[in-house]
């Protein structure tokens, strides 16, 4: 089609409804000031860009001859957000309020099919009636003329699967967080017995306050692209191929909410990987996969990923719908509970020591250790439990085995673990274990983790060993000397005097004749007094 002139262009703007007559009468002044006798069409549509009275969707439809269908009921269509086989949503603005909206129009072939018909309005009178944070609302139902209209809450930010686009794999906890809200907002769908059949990152929205919003509940048709190809085969088969439960592949209208389970497991997969679960294949392989293969583990692309969420994934996931999470209360538990863990620490400068510590219950522990008289134990009490830890002397070899680093522990601490390991090896006095062994199973401020993985520095252990291996043994520990022991010595010397002032004096009473009697009695008298004087 040949170019339009600015004539034509602005009697387009008139007949589409956009501009009224006396603003265009304004506009024509305004552009001869500027331009004089040299006004272009592209003058013309930028002079009412900038004004922000039309957008680059009407531009570009005005440029091609196109002005009817900018308005529906009392609706101003701004733009073309996404459409498909099945419907289309335009960006669109009251007329009256001035407030942004997202209308879902039907395509007029679809009009005719009554089922589709009573559905649309069905489940979008259901929809409109639900109230909740982390769900897009839903405004208005309507008509005019042949096209039918949904009017929903406009949201303004990125979904799941462009977000992962731009940023790549996300991180463990806004990928836990952006799955706990939509579980929280899938829950609250399926109490009023409703049920997605198409949750995918596609689908769950992310505004710029970090709310995440599920789009489309109860229609499962937004957006229709290579990334997301929605089924609708003789309206059996409801859902995306590379997030469709294995019961949804069967019969998408036989399904429960536990679809809705696989479908976010599924999307907390790409979240956390950066692909689908099954990426390659046609559309028939990869929901044939879905029934009968598992998909790549996540610690293959993600190998520190916390084990919780590893398996909160897998549960999600499970081809039987019997042993997923029941319902997406049990998932937002689940999620929680994986939210309040030290688990989700991204990796950082500091390595993992994975403690064992065998024959011992394993309790948290500190640095505040005692040792008893008897060192052959070792009782280490938490400041915040009345548990004790017991180990016997010969626990020091498998303690010291138990504090082996892990994998992650850089290169240049090799030479700690050698001597963790030599000191291991060495035998041992029987009595050796003292309060280092204790303090070298206290762990300052960095907890074991549900994995049994300690976050510790080098500098730490290699302190921590130095104690252990210097520390005097049991045997060849000086005796403690009490302050009294002097005084014990002295009474003890006493009394044996005593005693034999006693026997001396019994032995004369009764052995000597009568007259002799009073000069020995003397004599033992004279003794004791001499015992009582050096006292």
């Amino acid at each position: 089609m040949a170019e339009q002139s600015p004539k034509q262009y602005l009697a387009m703007l008139e007949r589409s409804g956009l501009v009224p007559r006396p603003r265009l009468l304004e506009a024509v002044t305004d552009l001869r000031q500027r331009h004089g006798a040299t006004v272009t069409l592209d003058h013309v549509a930028e002079y009412f860009l900038q004004a922000n009275i039309i957008t680059a969707w009407h531009d570009e439809k005005l440029r091609v001859g196109k002005y009817k269908g900018f308005f529906l009921g009392k609706y101003k269509l701004l733009g073309l957000l996404g459409s498909g086989g099945m419907c289309s949503v335009y960006l669109a603005e009251h007329t009256l309020l001035r407030q942004p909206r997202a209308i879902k129009v039907l395509p007029k072939g679809r009009v005719a099919d009554t089922s589709y018909l009573d559905r649309f309005y069905r489940e979008g009178r259901a929809v409109a009636a639900l109230g909740h944070p982390n769900i897009v609302r839903v405004y208005d139902i309507d008509r005019e003329g042949d096209n039918h209209y949904l009017v929903m809450e406009y949201v303004e930010g990125l979904n799941l699967y462009d977000l992962v686009k731009k940023k790549g794999p996300l991180n463990y906890r806004e990928a836990t967080d952006y799955i706990l809200q939509a579980a929280i907002g899938l829950q609250h769908a399926h109490d009023a017995k409703l049920v997605h059949r198409d949750v995918k990152p596609a689908n769950l929205l992310v505004t710029s306050g970090e709310i995440v919003k599920v789009l489309d509940l109860g229609l499962a048709l937004f957006r229709e692209e290579e990334y997301s190809v929605t089924m609708a085969h003789h309206e059996k088969v409801l859902g995306t191929a590379d997030y469709l439960a294995p019961e949804q592949a069967v019969n998408s209208h036989e399904v429960d909410h536990r679809a809705d389970i696989y479908g976010l497991g599924c999307s907390l997969y790409y979240l956390l990987t950066g692909k689908p679960p099954f990426p390659e294949g046609t559309l028939a392989q990869r929901i044939a996969m879905h029934q009968t293969q598992e998909p790549t583990p996540i610690e293959e692309y993600r190998p520190d990923c916390p084990i919780a969420l590893l398996q909160a994934c897998q549960t999600m996931m499970r081809k039987d719908r019997r042993l997923r999470f029941q319902n997406c209360r049990e998932v937002a538990k689940q999620l929680r509970a994986i939210q309040d863990e030290s688990a989700l620490q991204s990796a950082s400068s500091t390595f993992s020591v994975k403690r064992e510590i065998p024959d011992v219950e394993r309790v948290p522990v500190s640095r505040t250790a005692t040792v008893p008289v008897n060192a052959s134990v070792v009782k280490t009490q938490n400041s915040n439990s009345n548990k004790v830890i017991v180990s016997r002397a010969t626990g020091l070899e498998k303690a010291l085995k138990a504090a082996r680093v892990t994998n992650s522990v850089a290169q240049g601490n090799s030479s700690g673990v050698a001597a963790m390991e030599a000191a291991a090896k060495a035998p041992a006095p029987r009595a050796s274990v003292n309060g280092a062994l204790a303090a070298s199973l206290a762990v300052p401020s960095n907890p074991i983790t549900a994995n049994g993985a300690v976050h510790h520095s080098h500098a730490d252990i290699s302190d921590e060993l130095a104690d252990l291996l210097a520390m005097p043994s049991a045997n060849n520990r000086k005796r403690k000397k009490y302050p009294n022991e002097k005084y014990v010595f002295i009474g003890l010397i006493v009394a044996v005097l005593l005693f034999l002032g006693l026997a001396i004096f019994l032995v004369a009473k009764f052995t000597s004749p009568a007259e002799e009697q009073p000069p020995k009695t003397t004599q033992v008298f004279r003794v004791m007094q001499s015992i009582e004087f050096a006292m």
